[in-house]
């Protein structure tokens, strides 16, 4: 019947639901994401091998499956590229760090290209160079540009790349700036007003950065804050006050900042960047997305409905599985500033369309042959296992490394215990 179909598909989607409603009131620790994750990594993968591998090679042989899982795997692997191209990358926090990876390593490459020669970078490890690269901003300026003027507050820091600066008091000119040096962060460091002015002599390209991400930057990159602070005493001899009371402000400021740096660097990083990058996504993007993740599942359930021992047993492990997924994308999601009602809507949406979904499975199963079903099933299983491998398994490595190697054995167990019937 469609509607055992439908309701069917919307019982085994229920913990999407549910797993985004205590996503986004209550963030688990970094070892339980991983272990909820893991675990339904494994029952998935019991389901893939005992409910859909299984039997489409009893009945259809192996041609079909090869045929189906490639197709599946090449179907689910495209559709979710092109979808985080356009803004769905935030459904999961998986998909938006892969995001970043491929689709801003070009601009970051030529940022990094540019800035390859500033003082304050060269000391950096890679991978600070390219979070520091996320947030710098181009400028130009003319001669005679005022960069940063004596006595205004302090909102900005420069990193020159090409060109020369005057550095003036008053009328006096103190010195000059160029490619590779940097300037403004003394202001931004002590919040007090700027100490000199700074004039654009030549034709200049700078790259500035905001207090705002300064800040923040400074709290996970103490390499960055002892660049900085070599930079700052090579230029003392400059400075306005005595060489004494500088070097003791920089000795103060040296352990507020060490003080401030997380242990957990990854956490911090991820939710800077997600933080960014909520502003480039789409719901719609989003919903299809998510859906696209869910579609096979409900699918195969649509297919399966007619046949209560292998239906019901799949169902389960679907249900299993769906919902550390979706407390994993909706804490994500959380996280990058998306509201709650969005959220629980858009969970809420997938929920009743996976209904839908399964009620074209059923219609499929009923209206072709063994063959073309057969072929749609090793479709669904090869996307479910693109999905498995791209996301679900890389997201519980990353959270809880080795540690979700026993979580994933015992869902596969007990996927394999549902699988045999013992429960239903």
């Amino acid at each position: 019947m469609p509607t055992a179909a439908f309701f069917q598909g919307i019982l085994g989607a229920s913990s999407l639901a549910l797993g985004a409603s205590v996503g986004v009131f209550w963030q688990p620790s970094r070892h339980l994401s991983a272990t909820i994750m893991a675990f339904g990594s494994g029952t998935l993968l019991s389901a893939i091998a005992f409910e859909i591998t299984i039997p489409v090679y009893r009945h259809s042989g192996f041609v079909p499956l090869l045929i189906g899982f490639m197709a599946g795997g090449m179907l689910f692997t495209g559709l979710t590229s092109y979808i985080d191209q356009h803004g769905g990358f935030l459904r999961k926090p998986a998909s938006s760090r892969r995001y970043l990876v491929e689709h801003g390593a070009d601009q970051v490459t030529d940022i990094l290209n540019r800035i390859a020669h500033i003082e304050v970078m060269q000391n950096l490890p890679p991978k600070e160079r390219q979070r520091v690269a996320l947030f710098l901003n181009p400028i130009h300026a003319n001669p005679g540009d005022v960069l940063c003027e004596d006595g205004t507050p302090g909102d900005y820091f420069y990193m020159i790349v090409d060109g020369e600066a005057e550095v003036r008091k008053g009328r006096k000119v103190l010195g000059t700036m160029g490619p590779g040096e940097v300037f403004g962060e003394m202001a931004l460091l002590t919040g007090e007003p700027r100490s000199a002015t700074v004039v654009a002599r030549t034709q200049m390209e700078l790259y500035q950065l905001h207090q705002e991400h300064f800040n923040t930057m400074l709290t996970w990159s103490p390499h960055l804050a002892w660049s900085l602070s070599r930079a700052l005493a090579r230029r003392l001899q400059v400075a306005t006050e005595s060489r004494m009371v500088v070097e003791h402000r920089l000795d103060r400021w040296r352990q507020q900042v060490m003080d401030q740096v997380e242990l957990d660097l990854l956490l911090r990083d991820d939710q800077m960047t997600l933080e960014n990058l909520v502003k480039q996504s789409t719901s719609f993007a989003i919903l299809v997305g998510t859906l696209i993740d869910n579609i096979p599942e409900a699918a195969v359930i649509g297919m399966n409905s007619g046949n209560s021992d292998l239906g019901w047993s799949f169902l389960l492990a679907v249900f299993i599985s769906n919902f550390p997924e979706a407390l994993s994308s909706a804490t994500g999601m959380k996280q990058a500033g998306t509201k709650t009602s969005q959220i629980l809507g858009l969970w809420i949406g997938v929920v009743i369309l996976s209904g839908l979904c399964a009620i074209g499975g059923y219609f499929l199963q009923n209206n072709t042959s063994e063959v073309v079903v057969a072929i749609a099933q090793a479709i669904s299983g090869g996307a479910i296992l693109a999905m498995v491998a791209s996301t679900m398994m890389p997201e519980a490595y990353e959270l809880g490394g080795s540690s979700v190697v026993f979580s994933t054995i015992l869902g596969f167990l007990i996927g394999f215990f549902i699988s045999s019937g013992h429960l239903v």
